[in-house]
């Protein structure tokens, strides 16, 4: 009795009396399991009310628009949509009525359910009419290139091809989708991303499904992201992953054209959902494990992981170094990378055998090829502020170099920053050429997860390390401008460095006339005198834009291909297949031209869409042009 009464008194003793540990949990079940019960009858958090009426709200965005499609055509998806507005408001009403957190959370999970059969309604009535080889009545298949990219890679590899080094420049015309041009004059017309996309996809392809197999994949990935991520979130956020999945409507269109980003969701909202705590103690135990496998299987469908991997592994060192030797936490850490890594190898093994350089040019693409300018970060200044810039690769090489920065300073302010570890990443994008809006877009889910489940007190007792000049505040805060400082240089010397060619266009042609009147058609042909200003050989491609992105290359009729240091030429330049359609009234529409090396854009304006003044003249005009034709 003495020994018993000494185990379970004294901890150190606890683990050499595991009957007695045992005994202790079995009588502490009962209590816990009250308390749970108890628990689920006290009254709703308000904040949970709130959001699930937020969350009613937010489900009500693009609702109409499937309406309209199917209101006349599909009657049977009509009627779903009118049961899921009755639903939406009846699970308003009784979110402000139910008394206990019990029926609060049935009405949460009613609410994901709801969410999950729009998202599949919505995803039907815009296939549900295209056939499996492209568009029907020139409907889009695909939206974008990425989609269909996974669609032919998937097929390619049910024909026992290899995905990687093969390449489909068919895709445009087949599926009707837009390119992703390169600064060398071509397109992106091979898989530029890790297996996993099309291996998911390849699925219900084997399976004859005859709805687009990348976006039902995608699809699929998203009704289980998530269910991940409301099972994951404390009980009163979880109106918040219907929210952020369904409400806000852009992830269901992602996941329609069959981005790859969409299909590794769920496991990286696995992945980030209570982050801090993996390790704890030293050991990863299965839910750390299960994590770091997560984090292997996310990085085999899209390159944002590769982002936020080192972010998180810098993280963890930094927690459980303050509770552990710095030995111990180094373990902890190279344990769950090397599960990350070992599952990424594992997965990619097959197609490295199939060709080691084929498979890592393939998935280094997106880092290293040389796209077009794009997106909604700093890159816009010489996009649309500027006449172009000389230096564009610097944006990028600003990006990774403030990556950097940000890395070292969460190891100075680990206790400031570990709450921000799943934003930090894509601060890089903001200041690389490519900084598209779907970087943003496809990682929100993860901001909220760590938001809902990542506090800054759980950061309090993180190691920060404070040795020799490191102890004094100025120097810490003096660090910041230091190494923030090449970053910025690189984007000052980006925006100040002028583009290399001068252009002046000459003459305009559209189907409707030249000069003026050609802006008021379709253009079909421009004369551009252009100078190369610098001291290099330069090799320039045009294109032409009238709103944030750039047209398919024009072909050039005359002119040279390589345009000597200090020379002038004059090109003659044919639009890409019907014509550019001129910019709206009083829009401009602007002459790109782009070289790869150095990786530059120039830009000039070729004119001005019509006065609304004019357009009465204008339509008179074209009347009288179409009733020429006819008469002929």
């Amino acid at each position: 009795m003495s020994s018993l009464t000494s185990a379970t008194d004294d901890p150190p003793q606890r683990p050499q009396a595991p009957e007695a540990d045992a005994a202790a949990q079995a009588a502490a079940a009962p209590t816990r399991k009250g308390a749970a019960k108890a628990a689920h009858r006290l009254p709703p958090a308000q904040v949970n009310r709130l959001l699930t009426v937020l969350c009613c709200a937010s489900m009500l965005i693009g609702a109409r628009d499937v309406w309209n499609r199917s209101a006349v055509n599909q009657p049977v998806h009509a009627l779903a949509v009118i049961l899921y507005f009755g639903g939406l408001l009846a699970i308003a009403v009784l979110a402000l009525a139910v008394r206990t957190r019990r029926a609060m959370t049935l009405l949460d999970a009613s609410l994901l359910g709801i969410a999950a059969l729009e998202c599949l309604n919505r995803f039907y009535t815009v296939t549900a009419a295209q056939p499996p080889h492209g568009t029907s009545g020139g409907r889009v298949y695909y939206g974008t290139d990425e989609g269909a990219l996974v669609h032919s890679a998937a097929r390619t590899l049910l024909h026992h091809g290899h995905i990687y080094g093969t390449h489909w420049p068919e895709i445009f015309k087949l599926y009707h989708v837009g390119t992703t041009p390169l600064m060398d004059g071509g397109a992106a017309t091979g898989l530029d991303y890790p297996p996993l996309g099309p291996v998911l996809t390849a699925i219900p392809m084997r399976l004859g499904l005859s709805h687009p197999s990348a976006g039902i994949a995608a699809t699929v990935m998203l009704l289980v992201a998530s269910v991940v991520m409301f099972l994951l979130l404390p009980p009163s956020w979880r109106p918040v992953a219907v929210i952020v999945c369904y409400g806000l409507g852009w992830l269901p269109n992602y996941a329609q054209m069959g981005y790859p980003g969409c299909m590794e969701l769920a496991f990286l909202i696995f992945t980030v959902a209570y982050w801090h705590r993996t390790g704890a103690g030293g050991r990863l135990g299965v839910r750390g494990s299960a994590q770091a496998a997560s984090l292997g299987i996310a990085a085999c469908f899209h390159q944002l992981t590769w982002f936020l991997a080192p972010f998180l592994a810098v993280g963890l060192f930094m927690i459980r170094r303050g509770e552990l030797p710095a030995r111990q936490a180094a373990l902890v850490v190279l344990r769950y990378s090397g599960i990350a890594l070992g599952v990424f190898l594992v997965i990619n093994l097959p197609f490295v055998l199939q060709g080691p350089h084929a498979w890592l040019l393939g998935i280094l693409t997106p880092l290293v090829q040389q796209a077009i300018p794009a997106g909604q970060g700093v890159v816009g200044i010489s996009q649309f502020l500027t006449s172009g810039s000389g230096a564009l690769h610097l944006y990028s090489t600003g990006g990774l170099l403030f990556g950097m920065a940000m890395l070292v300073l969460l190891v100075v302010f680990p206790r400031r920053l570990g709450p921000a570890v799943t934003v930090m990443p894509w601060v890089v994008f903001y200041l690389s050429t490519r900084s598209q809006q779907d970087y943003w877009d496809l990682t929100v889910p993860l901001w909220v997860m760590a938001a809902a489940t990542v506090g800054a007190a759980d950061f309090d007792r993180a190691w920060h390390p404070r040795m020799g000049w490191l102890r004094s505040r100025t120097v810490r805060t003096l660090l910041v401008p230091v190494l923030l400082a090449p970053s910025l240089v690189c984007l000052l010397v980006a925006v100040a460095t002028p583009p290399p060619l001068t252009m002046s266009v000459q003459a305009v042609e559209g189907r409707e006339g030249s000069g003026l009147r050609a802006l008021t058609g379709v253009l079909t042909r421009l004369q551009v005198q252009v100078t190369n200003t610098t001291g290099a050989q330069l090799s320039p491609h045009f294109a032409t834009s009238t709103g944030s992105t750039i047209s398919d290359y024009w072909a050039v009729l005359a002119g040279p291909k390589q345009l000597a240091p200090h020379a002038t030429a004059v090109y003659t330049l044919g639009a890409p297949e019907k014509g550019v359609e001129p910019p709206g009234i009083k829009g401009r529409i602007l002459l790109r031209a782009v070289t790869p090396q150095p990786m530059s854009l120039s830009t000039v304006v070729i004119g001005t869409g019509p006065d609304p003044s004019t357009l009465p003249l204008i339509r008179q005009v074209r009347h009288h042009v179409r009733v020429s034709a006819q008469g002929r």
